[in-house]
C-alpha cells in the first residue's frame, strides 16, 4: 500500500479542517445538520490510501468540534451513549467510501445520499435507545424517526432529514471538486518521480 506524501496529507487535512469549520459555522447560524462532516468521512474513505488515516481523520474532526462546542459554546458537545451511534455513523460512512473503487460523479452523488440516510438512521436510533423521549418499542422508534424529519423549523433548512442529505451532497461536491482542482497543483504524481528515478 502506498504511503501518503506529505503534500497529499496536508491537502487532505486542510480540506477536512474546512469540514470542521463548516460544522461550527452552520451550528452558529442555527442551520443544524447541514454540515460537511458526513461528506468529510466519505471523502477520507475514498481519497486516503492508508485506511487507518481514513478512519482517524473524520472521527478526530468530529471529536475536536465536539470539544469546541463543549468548552466554548452553549451547545452540548458530549451527550451520553447516543454519541456512540453518531460516531459509529461516521465510521460506517468512511467504510462506504473505502468501497468505492472507481470515483465518478454519479457514485459520489449516490454515496452522499446514502451516507445521509445512514447518519439519520443511526443517530436517531441512538436517541431512541438512550433517551426516554419515546417508548422503547417499534412504534416508539418509528415515532422518533418521524419526529426527526422536521427538525426545529419548517423551512428549507429546518429538517434533520433534508439538512443531512443536502449537506452531504453539497459538501461532497465541494470537497471532491476542490480536491480534483487542487491535486495537480499540490501533489506530484508518483509516475513522474518514477520516470526521473529511471
Amino acid at each position: 500500500m502506498k504511503k501518503e506524501t506529505l503534500s497529499r496529507i496536508l491537502l487532505i487535512g486542510g480540506l477536512i479542517f474546512l469540514t470542521v469549520l463548516g460544522r461550527l459555522i452552520t451550528n452558529h447560524l442555527l442551520i443544524y445538520n447541514f454540515t460537511a462532516m458526513g461528506a468529510g468521512a466519505l471523502f477520507a474513505g475514498v481519497v486516503l490510501k492508508d485506511k487507518k488515516y481514513a478512519y482517524v481523520v473524520p472521527v478526530l474532526a468530529l471529536f475536536l468540534s465536539d470539544l469546541f462546542f463543549h468548552f466554548f459554546t452553549s451547545i452540548q458537545g458530549f451527550y451520553g451513549g447516543e454519541m456512540f451511534f453518531v460516531y459509529g455513523a461516521f465510521i460506517l460512512i468512511t467504510f462506504m467510501g473505502t468501497q468505492i473503487r472507481k470515483v465518478t460523479m454519479g457514485r459520489i452523488f449516490l454515496a452522499s445520499i446514502a451516507s445521509g440516510l445512514v447518519f439519520y438512521l443511526l443517530s436517531n436510533f441512538g436517541t431512541w435507545l438512550f433517551r426516554d423521549m419515546y417508548p422503547h418499542t417499534f412504534s416508539g422508534l418509528m415515532s422518533c424517526y418521524w419526529a426527526a424529519v422536521p427538525f426545529f423549523r419548517n423551512d428549507l433548512f429546518g429538517s434533520f432529514f433534508l439538512n443531512t442529505i443536502m449537506g452531504n451532497v453539497f459538501y461532497s461536491g465541494v470537497l471532491f471538486g476542490a480536491y480534483a482542482l487542487l491535486k495537480p497543483v499540490f501533489i506530484k504524481e508518483q509516475e513522474t518521480k518514477e520516470q526521473y528515478a529511471a
